[in-house]
């Protein structure tokens, strides 16, 4: 008769010092650690590849790792401050979805009336397809006019015949 073998993340979970292989956190640093140092990971040309590196302490010992962020809280992912520097205690910190997006470096900042945000929300809060704002900004026209100049062609869903 066969002997039932432990699952294994329980076995890891077990054997680990730290007591969280396959915690979300666990896999938030495996992942990242990953990412930029093996360049057999599909993101490595974005993080390794460009210079992107975990510092020492991190890369040595996921409770350093710990130590220094905590556990992730729920709904929130590592996010890079500079996306040019690498993942350390002052260059990260947990963020939502729409943080890290709007903190990518593809996000266009655009700072009107002493506020700074990405293009993206500005269209979302004065009613414009991102796209539609973006080329008139990529046009030269100023910010107050790109914002506050109607667009000719509707957005989905604000037709006048819709419901």
């Amino acid at each position: 008769m066969k002997r039932k073998r432990p699952d294994l993340a329980e076995r890891n979970r077990e054997s680990a010092r730290h007591g969280m292989a396959g915690s979300r956190t666990y896999n938030i640093w495996r992942h990242m650690k990953y990412r930029c140092e093996s360049p057999a990971s599909k993101d490595y040309p974005r993080y390794g590849g460009r210079g992107i590196e975990l510092c020492r302490e991190w890369s040595e010992d996921f409770v350093n790792f710990l130590q220094d962020m905590g556990e992730a809280p729920v709904g929130m992912q590592i996010d890079r401050i500079d996306n040019d520097k690498g993942y350390q205690k002052d260059n990260c910190r947990w963020a939502t979805i729409l943080e890290q997006a709007n903190n990518k470096r593809t996000s266009r900042p655009l700072t009107f009336q002493g506020e700074t945000k990405p293009v993206k929300e500005w269209a979302k809060q004065y009613g414009l397809e991102w796209k539609t704002l973006a080329y008139r900004l990529r046009a030269g026209w100023p910010p107050e006019r790109a914002l506050n100049t109607p667009s000719t062609i509707p957005r989905k869903g604000t037709r006048k015949n819709e419901n």
